[in-house]
Order: structure tokens, then C-alpha cells, then sequence
């Protein structure tokens, strides 16, 4: 019996220091988690196995290493079905589609947050639900179906209440705060983000939702043409962004403080912005945000005349995609509005070309 404890308080002693090494040491937090997964392994223990599997996909997604994560987390449902651990496998297979949808691989994410809401639903995991409503919501606001993404996050939303868990009742707010924002809904969004402040813990911080709160507030001020009030709620969210190293939202700040300083008429403080995107984005492999910021630059420099800037942003943008395409074996999917854009700057580059090749005949 001392040695099962005494196993036991290893194991959690260990899992815990690699979770803290997260955010100090990225290469001995992935190097701990390898320690921890063979442990495991020799140990036998089958939960311990599956946990250390799943803080190994942490560390290669801090590191910048998608596709080494989507493996560890696959072998980790694999591990877990194996041996009938459905609640922990579907916890495997949110984490996983929540992955995969950061990488723009939307089937594939639903496909499997659709498979944790079947195991949550045989189970009776009302948690488990919800995670998997929010998700198929996720897919759909993705594809810019704002409507069924809606649908989805108030289903999960409804489904919560009886729980009581303030900090599920702030993520789900800032999801449906998001879509009635898309839809136009410029009220519901607000009050989203009123309930957000009301339901966060008392005493407890938690940053990346106040920035988010000042993000989608500043983005409504700007839809109202309160430019001067949206630059100082989205410099605000950037600063808190950029204080708690949450790198994903400074690039999306950045995105958005570009479109306020365009129509300030400030256009090298908006192109700086992008580039700063653009940086942030191949530095820590943010692929929905590479897309956006690249995708920008390429239409600002179309605007202002300068052509061979924006066909350097269009081959990066066709080196996006395809090195992702080779890398994964599967499409990356865009959203409609996305495509189009892609679609339009396609044409006005090849107009252009055009245009410049017919000068060159009549010179």
C-alpha cells in the first residue's frame, strides 16, 4: 500500500512541476512530459499513461509543434478507449478538436467534438455536452454560419445553468457575444459581455477574458464610427494581452487596431499594426491569424499602388496553405468571407498584371 502512494504522490508531484515548467521553460516542460509518459509506461498505470499523454500535446503546442500534438492526443483516445476510460477519453477528444480547429482543420475538429458529445451523451456528462455544443458552435462561427453557431453556444448555454460554474458561464457569454456581434446584434453582444464581468469569480483574475471584454467592446465603438474610444478600449486589451504573454490575442488586437488607424486615416500606424500581425504569426505558427494579417497586408498595399509588396503577400498566403495541406495530408478549410477576400486580391493583382503588361506593349 506505501508504495501505491508513494507512486501516486510522485506521479502528481511530477505532473504538477511539468504544468508549472509550462510557463517558464518550454523545452524541459516537453522534456518532463516525456519523462512522465514513460514513467507511466513502466508504472502500468493506465490513467496516469493517458494524463501524461495529454500534458506532452501541451508542451509540442507551446512549442509551436501542431501535428506532434494531434498525435499524443490521438494515441491518448486510442489509450483510453483500449481500456474503456470514456470520461477521460472524452476529455481527450475535446482537447483534440480544440487543436484541430486552431489549425483550421474543421471537419476533422468536428468529427471529433462530435464524438465527445456521443460519449457524454451515453455517459450523462452534462459537462461533457456542453464542451461539445460549444465546440460544433466554434465550427460553424468558423465557417461564418453566425446564426448556427449561435444556436449551438445558447444550447450549451441553456444546458449549463443548472451547474452554476461561473467560469463556464463566462466562456460561453464571450462565445455568444461573439456571434451576436457577427449577426449584427450589437445590444445582445453587450449584454454578453456585461454577464462576463458579473459572473467572473470574485478575486479571481482572469486576463485573457477582460481582454477579450475590452476587444469585442472596442469592436463595437469602431461598428458605431467611435473610432478615438475603440483605439483606447483595443490599446487596453493589448496591453493586458501582451502583459500575460497571450500571444494569439495581441495578433488579433493588432488586426483590429489596423482597421481603426485606416479609417483615422493614419495609414502607416494600420500597416504597422499588420506587420506586427504578420511577425507574431510566423514566429509562434498562429495559422488563422498568418491568414488574416497576410491576407490584409496584401489588400493595403493593393490599395496604396504598391503591387510587389502584395504579390509578396499573396505567395505567402499560397505558402500558407499549401505547406499546410503537405504537412497534415488533409485541406485546410477557410471560411466564405475568407475565400472571397482571397478571391478578390487574386483578380485585382492579376488586373493589375494585365494592365502593366498592355503599357509595356503600347511603350
Amino acid at each position: 500500500m506505501s508504495t501505491i502512494i508513494s507512486e501516486q504522490a510522485y506521479f502528481e508531484a511530477e505532473y504538477a512541476s511539468t504544468l508549472a515548467l509550462l510557463a517558464q521553460n518550454l523545452q524541459q516542460a516537453q522534456q518532463a512530459a516525456q519523462q512522465l509518459c514513460k514513467w507511466a509506461r513502466q508504472s502500468k498505470n493506465l490513467e496516469w499513461l493517458g494524463l501524461s499523454l495529454r500534458v506532452l500535446a501541451k508542451c509540442q503546442k507551446a512549442l509551436g509543434q501542431p501535428n506532434e500534438a494531434i498525435a499524443s492526443l490521438q494515441a491518448s483516445i486510442r489509450h483510453y478507449k483500449r481500456h474503456k476510460l470514456m470520461p477521460q477519453a472524452m476529455q481527450s477528444y475535446d482537447e483534440l478538436a480544440n487543436l484541430l480547429h486552431e489549425q483550421l482543420a474543421y471537419y476533422p475538429a468536428l468529427d471529433a467534438w462530435l464524438q465527445s458529445l456521443e460519449v457524454a451523451t451515453v455517459l450523462q456528462a452534462s459537462y461533457g455536452c456542453i464542451r461539445a455544443y460549444l465546440g460544433i458552435g466554434k465550427v460553424h462561427f468558423a465557417f461564418g454560419d453566425y446564426r448556427k453557431a449561435m444556436h449551438f453556444h445558447q444550447i450549451a448555454h441553456n444546458l449549463s445553468q443548472p451547474l452554476q460554474d461561473k467560469a463556464l458561464e463566462c466562456e460561453l457569454n464571450l462565445n455568444l457575444a461573439a456571434d451576436a456581434y457577427r449577426l449584427g446584434k450589437y445590444q445582445e453582444a453587450l449584454s454578453a459581455l456585461e454577464q462576463i464581468s458579473a459572473h467572473l469569480p470574485a478575486g479571481q483574475k482572469q486576463p485573457e477574458w477582460e481582454a477579450e471584454v475590452l476587444t469585442y467592446n472596442g469592436l463595437i465603438q469602431m461598428h458605431f464610427e467611435h473610432f478615438s474610444e475603440a483605439q483606447e478600449l483595443l490599446s487596453q486589451a493589448y496591453l493586458l494581452f501582451r502583459k500575460h504573454h497571450l500571444i494569439a490575442g495581441q495578433g488579433q488586437v493588432m488586426l483590429a487596431l489596423a482597421t481603426c488607424f485606416a479609417a483615422l486615416q493614419q495609414a502607416d500606424l494600420a500597416e504597422e499594426c499588420l506587420q506586427e500581425a504578420a511577425r507574431l504569426s510566423d514566429e509562434h505558427q498562429l495559422l488563422p491569424l498568418a491568414i488574416e494579417s497576410h491576407t490584409q497586408l496584401a489588400k493595403l498595399y493593393l490599395d496604396t499602388g504598391q503591387y510587389q509588396a502584395a504579390l509578396s503577400h499573396r505567395k505567402r498566403l499560397h505558402e500558407l496553405v499549401a505547406g499546410q495541406h503537405d504537412q497534415r495530408g488533409f485541406p485546410m478549410q477557410l471560411s466564405n468571407q475568407t475565400k472571397a477576400r482571397l478571391r478578390r486580391i487574386e483578380r485585382e493583382l492579376e488586373t493589375r498584371k494585365s494592365i502593366l503588361r498592355l503599357q509595356s506593349y503600347v511603350a
